[in-house]
This record gives structure tokens, sequence and C-alpha cells, in this order.
């Protein structure tokens, strides 16, 4: 008989996920209106002491919109925060979201049918971290009466992990983990699936660097390898927040490069990402409250950002796009420099 596996710090992991059980079926007594309005200013006072948000919220915000005065860019930021206590409520609600509720708080655009229609045959969903990436994939589900395969990174803490599992899987939205071989997804394409990858990830060092929001961020290619390889739709997906809280969210079409993959395989793979990358920019520049700037996003740096900048200013002077750095250089927050 296997012996099981030994959690390194099982004892303290353990005891972390039960905290937090605890706290949160408490925090479910509470209706989910009250629930996002005693989490919108817990997270406020805490973004008042936390050198996170001070740091990386700001100094995101702040280099992304240059252009901004201060007060501008606080607003931003306060608006965000109380986003992102929305988005945590959100997230705890998915085992409890009925028919009705989901009709009340998720707007589709430009209606269900055509959601319905773009995800008929399955399909590779792009979308970053730009408003309840958790709620996209409920209303998909709904929707299509269809599983979900997203992408995701195995939590460190294996209770936490299960627990998550069970409540993406109450709404039929199942894990693909980034440790699994790539025949999975590409079985699930080939089964006409819709498998989401929420990419505007940080890469690591190694990873390739493309313009995003005014600075050079390392970019997952599993997209564009996964378009390129099969011939699946491609679905670009975004969603924000209205004033009532709703959210707003939109799928359309994405039309794969007009550049020959066979001969190019790079070259293909480098124009689906940048095409990706720049949509979901054009979003963000759209509902800035809505992105997730808090997340590392362009934690890795370049060895050699001049030579980045010099290229991506020649690619895309060649192909007629638009310079993400007319100035020959990057917008960084105090501590990237």
């Amino acid at each position: 008989m296997q012996r099981k596996k030994k959690i390194k710090g099982g004892f303290f992991k353990y005891l972390e996920y039960a905290t937090v059980r605890i706290v949160f079926f408490l925090f479910m007594l509470l209706p989910f209106r009250l629930r996002v309005w005693f989490m919108e200013r817990l997270t406020l006072l805490m973004g008042m002491v936390s050198s996170n948000v001070k740091d990386r919220v700001y100094g995101n915000v702040a280099a992304s919109f240059p252009d901004r005065k201060p007060h501008e860019v606080k607003a931003i930021v306060k608006e965000n925060l109380k986003i992102l206590a929305r988005m945590t409520c959100e997230f705890y609600q998915e085992p409890r979201m009925k028919r009705e509720f989901i009709d009340r708080w998720i707007v589709q655009e430009p209606d269900a049918d055509t959601h319905r229609q773009l995800a008929r045959d399955g399909g590779i969903l792009v979308l970053g971290h730009l408003g309840s990436w958790e709620w996209k994939g409920v209303s998909i589900t709904r929707v299509t009466e269809k599983e979900l395969f997203v992408f995701a990174k195995r939590q460190s803490n294996p209770w936490a992990n299960a627990w998550i599992e069970r409540i993406r899987g109450s709404q039929n939205i199942k894990l693909v983990y980034t440790d699994e071989s790539p025949r999975v997804t590409f079985r699930l394409l080939k089964n006409k699936a819709i498998v989401a990858f929420i990419s505007d990830q940080d890469a690591g060092k190694d990873g390739p660097f493309y313009p995003f929001m005014g600075r050079l961020a390392s970019t997952f290619q599993g997209p564009a390898l996964f378009a390129r390889k099969t011939d699946a739709p491609v679905i670009f997906c975004y969603s924000y927040h209205d004033q009532q809280g709703r959210l707003h969210f939109k799928m359309e079409p994405f039309e794969r490069p007009d550049v020959d993959p066979d001969q190019d395989p790079r070259e293909w793979e480098r124009h689906f990402t940048y095409r990706w990358v720049k949509k979901l920019e054009e979003k963000v520049m759209e509902h800035p409250a809505d992105y997730y700037w808090l997340h590392k996003r362009w934690r890795s740096r370049p060895e050699n950002p001049e030579e980045e900048i010099r290229f991506w200013t020649e690619w895309e002077t060649r192909h007629g796009f638009p310079l993400s750095f007319p100035e020959g250089k990057e917008y960084l927050r105090k501590t990237d420099r």
C-alpha cells in the first residue's frame, strides 16, 4: 500500500484552511448585499494601512496612466479596492447562484444567445483579470449548459485547493492545472470543450516580453500555442461592473493572424499574443477600476529592456501598429526602476 505524501507544514496549513472556513461560514450568514457592503469597507480600511496597496496598486495605476493627476489615480485605486472586495464576495457566492440570481447580477452582452452560439463548438477563451473572472465562468456554464475548463495553478495548501475546486465545481467549472500534460488540453479541444486561459499573469524572467499598459510584461504563450495547433474557435472575453454592481460580460470572436503558421510558427504566435494583449489593454483603459492591479503582472524584468523596446518599436512600425513606446521608454513604478 502506497503511503500518502507528507505535506510540509501540514498542521499549520490545515489550521489556516480551517480558520478561513470558519470565518467565511459566519460571513455567509449575511445577505449578499450586506456582505459586499461590509467587505468593501474592510478592504478600504486595509488599503489605508497596507504597503501592498500603497506600493503595488497605486504604483501600477500611476505607471499605467502617467497623464492622470494624483487625485484621479487615488479615485481609481479606491474604486478598484471596492471591486476587489465585491469579487471576493462573488467567488464565495458561487455555490448559491441560481438562475434568478444570475439574471439579476450578470448582463450578457450583446445577449445570451450570442454567447451560446459563439461557444456551441467549444473553443479557446482568451481573457485577463478584468472584471469578475469567476462570474464569467458561471455565466458561460449556465448559458451554454456545458462544462468550462480553466487553466489554473495548484494552491500550496491542498485543503484550500480542494475547497476551491468544490466551489468552482458547483457551477460546472473544472480546473486544468499548469503542471498537467498539454495532451489533456488538446484532447478537450478535440472534443469541442470550452477551455479558458486567464493569461495576463507573469510568465517569469524566461518568458517573452510584450508591451502592456506602457511597460514590458512577461507573457504566457499558452493560448497562442493551442490556437496554432488546433482548429478550435478563439473567443475573447472581458467584463466590468456598473454602478449598481452588476457584471457586464462580453464575448466576441477573435480572428487568427494572417500569417502562415507553418512557415513561421514563432511569428504567428507573436502576432496572436500581441493582438490579445493589446485588446485587453484597450478594455483596461476603458474600465481601469475593474483590473486586478494587485497581482504581480510586471514582476519579472527583461535583462535588456532597451533592446526589447527597440525590437517592439521596429516590429510595430513594420506591421503598421501604433507604437507602444513612442518616447522610447517605459513608464515604471518607482520600485521597478
